[in-house]
Formats: C-alpha cells, structure tokens, sequence
C-alpha cells in the first residue's frame, strides 16, 4: 500500500461541480444581504456573484462544462416559463384586443428600431434581423422571479406576464425565421431553409400540446394532492424540456406554450408552489448563477457605443409604444409608464438565442454577438431592479398599496 491509496493526490483536482456547489451558498447568502439591508431582489445577488467569480470576472471559477451549464439553464428556464404560461389568460386578449395591439406594436417597434440602428452601423440585413428579433424578448425569467419576490398583484402585473409570454414568443419564432435566412445566404438550399423552421414551429407546438392534454389528465387525478402532484409537473417539465432538446424543436415554445395552452384550458387559475417546489427553486438560483459565469463583457469594451445605443433604442421603443395605446388599452399614464419600463430586461430566453446562433455561425459570436451579450448581461443586472421599482411605482407591491 501506499500514500496515493488513500490520500488524495496534490495538487488537489476539484470538478466543476464542486466550485458551482460553493458559488451557490454564496450567490444565496449575498442574495439576503441584498434584500435585508438594500431593498433589492435577490436575483441581483445570483447573476453578480457568478459573474464576479467566473471568467468574466476574477477567475476563481473555471468555466462551466457548456453541457452541464445547458441543461441547468434549460431547466430552470422550462421551469419559468410553464409558471408563466400558467398564470396567463389569453381569454383576456379577447375581453381587451387592445392589449393584443400593444404588444404586437411594441414587438414590431422594437424590432425595427433595433434593426435600423444595427444598419445605421453597417451591419448586413440579416444579421441585423436576428439580433432585432432577439431584442425583442423580454427575460421571464427575470419577470417571474421579480412579482413573486415581492408579491406584486394588479393591472401592470397581469399585463407584464401576458406581453412577455407574447414577445418571447414572437422573439423565437421571428428568430428562428431569421436564421434560416442566414443559412440561405451560406448556401443552404431553399427546402431546408423553409422546411427547417416550419418543422421546429410545428413540431414545437404539437409537443406542447400533447404536454397540455397530460398535464390536464394527471391533474384531474393528482390535484388534490399538492406535493405529490408538483413532484409530477417538475418531471414532466424536465422531460418535456429534454425531449424537446433530442427532437430538435425550442424548449422554450414548448414550455412556454404548454403553460398557455393548460392556462386557457381550464377556466380558472391555479396556484401553483413558487418555481413548483425547492427542487425547482434551487434550479432557479443556479440557472442565474450559470449566466453569470457565461456572461462575456468584451462586446462592450470593443463596441460600447454600440452597446449602449441598442439597450437606449430598445427601453424607448418598448416605452413609447405601451404608451402610445395606454389610453386605449384601460390604463393611466403612471401605469403605462411602470408597464413599459418593466419590459426592458433581457436573459435567459436573449442568452440562449444568441448563444444558439453563435454556435451555428463563428463569424456571429465573433463579431455582433459580443455586443449583444454584453447588452444582455448588462440588462440581466438592471433588470430585476428596473421591474422591482416599475411594479412599486405603480402600487402593485404589498409595501406600496394604500
């Protein structure tokens, strides 16, 4: 027998996961912090520390192995989005088509704005068009996470979760149309440029339609049972979320569509455990811990004006067109304002799609995708605050109620 039989070998091999365990009970406890002594939300604290601590910081994390840091991400994010979808009504579209109106005019006016700034740059058409498509994503995650901190309820509340379930879609589907454009200029033949998006669209929405009908059956069995029944939804959020990654198709459709469709199916909401339980919580505080540590700020030291041009055009065509229909739509002015500020985070749906696109196109993630993370690690640190104080603003928060 020798020394190395029984004692670990120096220097001492950590894995990743060990570094990801530790970053979370600090990310947690500088998360209180926040809350306790600054009145921020906690979230803050999560995507700082793994931004601080990982290769875009100091360094003392190495980076994460992009499998391991994916699924975390695309759970997580599966996890938000099917609460989302579930808080949702879509009846009300219908009740107040005005509402349909500004989000589609604030999708449209943040797409082209974005687009014509980004050509204003010299920046080709289409990739000026993927990157606009992108922008147009509100994070709901950041949303989601942000009314249930602090327990925000009202008028501004029910229209920020049903435009961000809109735009998020209108981001993946309008995303996905642009990079088949992309590959049609690589020299992809037209078939698959066409065929490719329709099957991920398609194949996207049938998978959550068959999510939607399992999860009615499984309900109308287990509802009454509340933490066995949320044990179920959690795996079938993760089956559905890997299920979706095997075939091809866009976990967040699929996730964020299932939401909706078991929403609209039943005719009155149902209250659901934050994030669907401690499993689904800590998965939460992770997946901002992971876009921490892949947050990249080297778009912004060599493009900063473009960077900061892109989040100013953005927040205003976001602001400018929810106030435009205020009036029409059933809100005052100081609503309207908190609504329209509250829709300027970006993360998680943004990271992906960039991420995603860069994988697929070099030339991208080396060039126009440096500025567009950097915009979106910059709007994923602001952004629970920006909602945090829209949602106060507009007396939706317990502590702001008269």
């Amino acid at each position: 027998m020798t020394w190395s039989t029984y004692l670990p070998l120096w220097p001492l091999s950590v894995p990743p996961a060990l570094w990801l365990a530790l970053t979370l009970v600090v990310a947690v406890l500088v998360g209180e912090a926040l809350v306790r002594y600054l009145k921020l939300p906690r979230i803050v604290g999560y995507i700082a520390i793994g931004l601080l601590l990982g290769p875009g910081g100091f360094s003392l994390i190495p980076q994460l192995p992009a499998a391991e840091w994916r699924l975390v991400v695309d759970l997580a994010l599966g996890i938000l989005l099917f609460e989302l979808g579930s808080k949702v009504n879509l009846r009300w579209l219908k009740a107040n088509p005005w509402i349909a109106g500004t989000s589609l005019l604030e999708s449209i006016t943040t797409f082209f704005v974005v687009y014509g700034l980004l050509l204003w740059f010299d920046t080709a058409g289409v990739t000026a068009a993927v990157v606009a498509t992108i922008a147009i994503a509100t994070s709901p995650a950041i949303v989601v996470r942000t009314v249930t901190e602090s327990r925000a309820q009202g008028q501004v509340t029910d229209r920020l979760l049903l435009m961000t379930a809109l735009n998020c879609i209108y981001a993946v589907i309008f995303h996905k149309l642009a990079v088949a454009l992309m590959h049609g200029e690589t020299g992809a033949g037209l078939m698959h440029s066409v065929l490719q998006p329709l099957y991920l669209i398609g194949g996207s929405a049938l998978l959550a339609w068959l999510f939607g009908i399992t999860f009615e059956r499984i309900h109308h069995h287990l509802g009454q049972h509340e933490e066995t029944f949320s044990f179920v939804l959690f795996g079938m959020i993760a089956f559905a979320t890997i299920m979706a990654s095997t075939l091809k198709l866009s976990p967040i459709l699929v996730l964020l569509a299932a939401g909706l469709i078991t929403r609209y199916r039943r005719q009155r909401s149902r209250t659901f455990p934050p994030h669907f339980g401690s499993a689904g919580a800590v998965l939460v505080v992770l997946m901002f811990i992971a876009n921490g540590l892949a947050a990249d700020l080297n778009g912004l030291r060599e493009s900063a004006l473009l960077v900061l041009l892109l989040i100013m055009v953005r927040a205003i065509a976001k602001l400018s067109s929810v106030l435009a229909l205020a009036h029409y739509s059933g809100i005052g002015l100081r609503q309207a304002m908190a609504l329209g500020i509250a829709l300027v985070p970006m993360s998680s749906v943004a990271l992906l799609l960039t991420l995603d696109t860069g994988a697929t196109f070099p030339a991208f993630a080396s060039g126009l995708g440096l500025a567009l993370m950097s915009c979106i690690v910059i709007l994923e640190l602001a952004g629970p605050i920006v909602v945090q104080m829209a949602l106060g603003a507009a007396g939706e928060t317990p502590e702001k109620k008269t």
